[in-house]
């Protein structure tokens, strides 16, 4: 079991990774619509003229884009971590599974 020190600062260095790559993947999910539609992302599905294939598309366009900057940040706090501390990041202790 990790310290709790350790588990904080990891939970730093995460957050601090995390913030461009939100960013990132925000404005990349935003020119990948334009660059396939013309007219704005639906911002509510229930907005007037937001069609069934138009508010799916956005939510499949940003599911994909939250997986992956989820990943992204993950895996990137993962390797600023062994490369300030070179050691392996803290991890969470294994589910006890019930009987």
């Amino acid at each position: 079991m990790a310290n709790p020190v350790g588990k904080l600062g990891f939970k730093l260095v995460t957050i601090a990774v995390s913030i461009p790559v939100g960013i990132l993947a925000r404005k990349g999910v935003q020119k990948l619509w334009a660059a396939a539609r013309p007219q704005d992302p639906p911002h509510s599905p229930s907005d007037p003229g937001v069609t069934w294939g138009d508010a799916l598309a956005w939510a499949a366009l940003s599911a994909v884009g939250i997986a992956t900057a989820e990943l992204v940040s993950l895996k990137g706090a993962a390797e600023v971590w062994r490369t300030l501390t070179g050691s392996e990041p803290p991890t969470k202790a294994p589910a006890v599974e019930a009987a």
